[in-house]
C-alpha cells in the first residue's frame, strides 16, 4: 500500500521534512516513489504540489495523521473532495453557534467584572 508520509531531513535539533509517497514497508528515510513537498516545523513553512498529491489520493494512497492535518490546514483535502468553489466549502467554514456562544461567554464575563 502507498502512503503519503514525512521523510526526515535536516540535522540534529533542526528537523526538516519532505512529504513523499512511498510504500508502507519502506523505512522512514527509504526510497520514495515521488516527493510531493516540504514541511519545516521550525519556521512553520509548508509547500506541496497539490496536483500530484491529489493524483496519489485518487489512486488510493493513504495519509499518515500528520500529513492529513497538514493537508487539511492547507486546503488540499477540500480540493480533493471537491468542496472548493462550491456551497459545501462555505458550509465547512461556517461559524458554529455553540463555539461562538462559548467564546462569547468567556469574553463577556471578564468585561462585566471591570
Amino acid at each position: 500500500m502507498v502512503k503519503l508520509r514525512l521523510k526526515r531531513m535536516g540535522r540534529k535539533r533542526r528537523p526538516f521534512y519532505r512529504i513523499v509517497a512511498m510504500t508502507d514497508n519502506q523505512p522512514r528515510n527509504g526510497r520514495a516513489l515521488q516527493e510531493l513537498g516540504t514541511y519545516d516545523p521550525v519556521h512553520a513553512r509548508f509547500d506541496v504540489n497539490e496536483e500530484a498529491a491529489i493524483t496519489w489520493l485518487n489512486d488510493g494512497a493513504q495519509m499518515t495523521p500528520t500529513v492529513h492535518d497538514l493537508f487539511h490546514n492547507k486546503g488540499v483535502l477540500a480540493r480533493w473532495r471537491g468542496f472548493e468553489g462550491s456551497d459545501n466549502e462555505a458550509a465547512l467554514k461556517k461559524d458554529k453557534p455553540k463555539r461562538r456562544k462559548k467564546l462569547g461567554a468567556t469574553v463577556a464575563a471578564p468585561a462585566t467584572e471591570t
